[in-house]
């Protein structure tokens, strides 16, 4: 009929998501869960005497972006751990590209380092949690 097939958006799990830090972007290994926390923006009420109706009025503020949450397996001595852990210790805003999986595309932006912790359970696999403040727009592209 000439009409080219569409591709309808349909739910996916992450398995194949891949993540890169910093200027070389090194691959993040073990990752097993990212979670974007979404973005805020704030809202500063102007409501007046002269205001109709009893109902607040507001102005947009600045947007917070949020953060980004990545947990992995601890792997000691893995060289991008390391790399992550050297990052956090300079404190500098570095650039991150989140890729998704299905070649469905990636989110890419800048953002500090926040913490690293790590857990070591009794009768499960040790992990580490990182947490990393977005610092500007994050930029998403599609597939």
């Amino acid at each position: 009929n000439g009409r080219k097939d569409q591709i309808m958006a349909a739910p996916f799990v992450g398995l194949g998501t891949v993540i890169q830090f910093g200027v070389s972007n090194t691959v993040l290994v073990g990752v097993h869960n990212v979670a974007f926390s979404g973005d805020k923006t704030g809202t500063e009420k102007n409501t007046t005497m002269a205001t109709t109706n009893g109902v607040d009025t507001f102005n947009s503020s600045t947007t917070d972006p949020g953060t980004v949450d990545f947990k992995m397996w601890f792997l000691p001595g893995d060289s991008s751990l390391i790399a992550l852990e050297a990052a956090r210790a300079a404190g500098a805003a570095i650039n991150f590209n989140v890729i998704y999986p299905l070649s469905l595309g990636q989110a890419s932006f800048s953002g500090i380092i926040e913490s690293i912790t790590r857990s070591l359970p009794l009768e499960k696999n040790a992990t580490v949690d990182c947490k990393v403040k977005i610092s500007g727009p994050v930029t998403a592209t599609n597939g």
